[in-house]
């Protein structure tokens, strides 16, 4: 008598926190995979459902701060990363595969939310997949986003010239910096809701979540069916740094994430105390050319998701 071959199935990322970049999604991803029925992937933004994104290539200064070959990277074991672009779906199966056993297993891609075919394309991979978006005021999100650039030598304009230059041309990913086009939520959103239910999308405002995070993760408990509550998170919130002065921003710019990353955490500490600082409060020309750009998109989202957002409005 011949037995039948056990079927058995293959594993699948099925919760995704899509983004918004600068809007506590690595924070929130930590507090995610820190609960026993949530495992993260060996890279955090693996990156593979916005083709659109990638296919056409990142600009030489972003393929030097990304650094990723994904033939190299699947030769060796798989270190801890924050970010690639995997375009093979045997090899992100792979990291898939890697995950430990457990009832959800999370990628945590900000660059799905702007993409224009990722929503479209985790629904084909797992239409059963739960959906977390982290949605910041989109004023603050982008100078939060100039910060960073700033503190990684991307960025020697001032903040006004950068967003009024970005508010003249549509923002590519990996090429431009995406100050504006990355707050633009509600055409983004509505992609997503156009594939998967309401139920299955979970949206993090974090203003909440920096007010009442045991709140915020109580839902995300109640959203995912998780047995167990999170971890008592940390409330301590890390603010930007950036460079002390533009010759500094260049020096930075010009060592290169490569030779940073090489040095020892304590080594980096006291460098980053000597050639960083906390950056200066948005000025008020910038808050008000901020307040006048967003406010279309903003009226668009709370009429999308029926909710008032008003405090958004006014800085």
């Amino acid at each position: 008598c011949l037995s039948l071959p056990t079927f058995v199935a293959m594993k699948k990322a099925n919760l995704f926190i899509i983004g918004a970049a600068k809007a506590g999604t690595t924070a929130l991803s930590e507090l995610l995979t820190s609960h026993e029925e949530v495992s993260g992937m060996a890279i955090k933004e693996p990156g593979h459902f916005c083709n659109d994104i990638y296919e056409n290539g990142f600009s030489k200064e972003y393929q030097n701060l990304l650094r990723w070959s994904e033939e190299e990277y699947f030769e060796r074991d798989f270190e801890k990363r924050h970010m690639s672009f995997i375009k093979d779906i045997k090899n992100y199966n792979k990291l898939v595969e890697e995950t430990t056993k457990s009832a959800y297993i999370l990628d945590a891609s900000t660059a799905y939310l702007p993409s224009t075919n990722a929503a479209e394309n985790v629904f084909n991979y797992n239409p059963n997949a739960k959906i977390i978006v982290c949605l910041r005021n989109p004023v603050t999100r982008a100078y939060s986003h100039f910060n960073m650039a700033l503190k990684y030598g991307k960025e020697q304009r001032t903040f006004m010239e950068a967003v009024k230059a970005e508010s003249k041309l549509k923002a590519r990913w990996g090429w431009e910096e995406g100050y504006l086009e990355l707050g633009l939520y509600a055409p983004q959103l509505k992609r997503w809701l156009k594939h998967f239910d309401t139920k299955q999308v979970y949206i993090v405002w974090q203003e909440q979540m920096l007010e009442d995070a045991n709140q915020v993760l109580e839902e995300i408990k109640n959203f995912l069916g998780l047995s167990s509550m999170f971890k008592t998170p940390n409330n301590t919130v890390h603010g930007s740094e950036v460079p002390k002065s533009k010759i500094v921003s260049k020096m930075i710019g010009g060592i290169g994430p490569k030779v940073a990353s090489a040095l020892p955490n304590i080594v980096k500490q006291k460098v980053k105390k000597i050639v960083l600082s906390k950056p200066d409060p948005m000025d008020k020309e910038a808050c008000s050319f901020l307040l006048r750009y967003f406010a279309t998109s903003i009226k668009e989202l709370e009429a999308l998701l029926n909710k008032d957002l008003s405090h958004w409005k006014e800085i």
